[in-house]
């Protein structure tokens, strides 16, 4: 999925969330940076199970994040993939995202270990594209 920006626009954040209300402060500061340099942001969550109408009616946190970010002058978009760190790399590359903002895990470590990591192959995938990956704790 490609959006469309504003021309001239140089500056484009993508913020990443996850149905919990502490991505609310993701969502601001994605408005904040956007407004600091003159730029767009968009807020993105990825659906692995490809029923995204079952996500949306079990995650009230969900919609209630989509209609802040909308309301705060971003964009929302829903993508579909089995791997998180590649669907959010892809999508920023297509759409030409110069920072990505992401939650610090509140996983355990061995459920990271168990199940895998999203923010550092993140990370490895899109800084060599020269994309800025900002981690808020």
């Amino acid at each position: 999925m490609v959006l469309s920006y504003e021309p001239g626009v140089k500056s484009r954040i993508m913020v990443c969330v996850t149905p919990q209300k502490s991505c609310r402060r993701l969502v601001e500061r994605g408005a904040e940076r956007a407004k600091e340099t003159n730029g767009e942001f968009c807020v993105v969550y990825v659906n692995k199970n490809n029923d995204i109408s079952n996500d949306l009616k079990q995650n009230k946190v969900l919609l209630e994040l989509f209609d802040l970010a909308q309301k705060m002058g971003g964009r929302v978009s829903i993508l579909v993939g089995k791997k998180i760190s590649k669907t959010l790399a892809e999508f920023a590359k297509e759409n030409n995202i110069t920072e990505i903002i992401v939650g610090k895990s509140l996983r355990s470590a061995l459920d990271v270990i168990l199940h895998g990591d999203v923010i550092n192959p993140l990370k490895k995938e899109v800084e060599k594209n020269d994309i800025r990956v900002e981690v808020i704790e």
